[in-house]
């Protein structure tokens, strides 16, 4: 089959998408990737289609190049990725009448906004949602959301969920038994390590872990690890960067840095289904997250990792200090954390994917 896949960016794409058209490809198919900005190691083209208000000047250009690109590829399968990036490759797929269109959701971002935002990516899910005959997301407490939208859809998903799976073999603790990475970045051998990952917004809840750390983290061997941020973006929450704070901006290694961790943090307010949980999970970090939907899919409170209702950073700080403290209690949660990764595994979500795909093209 043909198959071609839209995702908007390509770092992201990398990460989620590029593991799906490897087995595409493996498997035989011919897939290409489409991207809106950046190219990922399967991409091919890139095209400015995300409704991004820098874009929405050139839509009637973009739906063109659109168009011209379905008639050259002839795919059998659209798969469009990401909720304000998907309406207009499926609207051109719909015209265009292939037969087959995937709106694979990675998550409901609606839920984290109020307003006319929240109203405008609402409206975008019921666009994705009415153009797709098909529908993919990540996580049972997605499926709630997209009903919630429309409820005569059915979204499915793959296994237990998640874009890609998890690939496990990274994770394991032998192939960074050499690393420099705690004395690269003066860490004491007894300092507690606690990592946020995600980007410096506020519906992955940046401000909330620069916050916990300014007020209630003052413990000079607490340290606070910032993946995906720069020291600039902690100055736009505080005075002043706290002085056991490490910021490492984009880091390519987040194995690494999660295996000479102790503890992760997720304040977000949306998540489709946590990757950051999952990797924490398989390298050994204990999770303490806001309690929210696509996050409570991953996290058993206090048995695999904790939960913080309404994200209160009290919480936050009463865990990470209690954990720190109770080495047996750390042990059993990582014990439970890492069955729980196991049953994302990669190397049996992607046999999975493609059996969808089979069958989904032939009904």
């Amino acid at each position: 089959m043909r198959i071609l896949h839209f995702h908007p960016d390509g770092r992201m794409a990398a990460r989620f998408i590029d593991p799906l058209i490897e087995a595409e490809r493996n498997y035989g198919h011919t897939s290409e990737l489409i991207t809106s900005t950046r190219k990922s190691k399967t991409g091919s083209k890139i095209i400015p289609y995300d409704l991004t208000f820098r874009n929405l000047l050139m839509l009637p250009i973009v739906f063109l190049r659109l168009y011209l690109l379905l008639k050259k590829f002839n795919p059998d399968i659209v798969i469009s990725h990401n909720t304000k990036s998907s309406p207009l490759p499926l609207f051109v797929a719909w015209i265009f009448g292939i037969k087959l269109r995937i709106y694979f959701n990675h998550g409901v971002p609606y839920v984290g906004y109020t307003g006319m935002l929240r109203s405008v990516l609402r409206f975008f899910e019921k666009i994705n949602c009415t153009l797709s005959n098909r529908i993919l997301t990540v996580s049972p407490d997605m499926v709630t959301l997209l009903k919630d939208v429309i409820q005569d859809v059915e979204p499915n998903i793959i296994m237990n969920g998640s874009a890609s799976g998890l690939d496990l073999d990274i994770y394991s603790s032998d192939l960074y038994k050499n690393s420099t990475w705690r004395q690269v970045n003066s860490i004491k051998e007894d300092d507690i390590i606690v990592v946020f990952i995600g980007r410096p917004e506020k519906r992955k809840g940046f401000g909330h872990a620069v916050r916990l750390w300014a007020d209630y983290m003052t413990n000079p061997n607490y340290k606070l690890v910032i993946c995906g941020a720069s020291s600039v973006d902690v100055l736009r929450h505080l005075p002043m960067i706290p002085f056991n704070v490490i910021c490492l901006g984009f880091v390519s290694s987040i194995p690494d840095v999660l295996l000479n961790s102790d503890i992760l943090i997720l304040p977000s307010l949306h998540e489709g289904l946590s990757y950051a949980v999952l990797e924490a999970m398989a390298a050994n970090c204990v999770v303490i997250a806001n309690d929210i939907d696509g996050v409570r899919n991953l996290v058993d409170d206090g048995i695999n990792g904790y939960l913080v209702k309404d994200n209160q950073l009290s919480v936050y700080a009463n865990l990470i200090e209690t954990l720190s403290k109770d080495e047996e209690k750390m042990s059993d949660i990582k014990k439970h954390a890492m069955a729980t990764a196991e049953n994302f595994s990669r190397k049996r979500f992607l046999p999975e994917y493609l059996a969808y795909l089979d069958k989904a093209s032939k009904t």
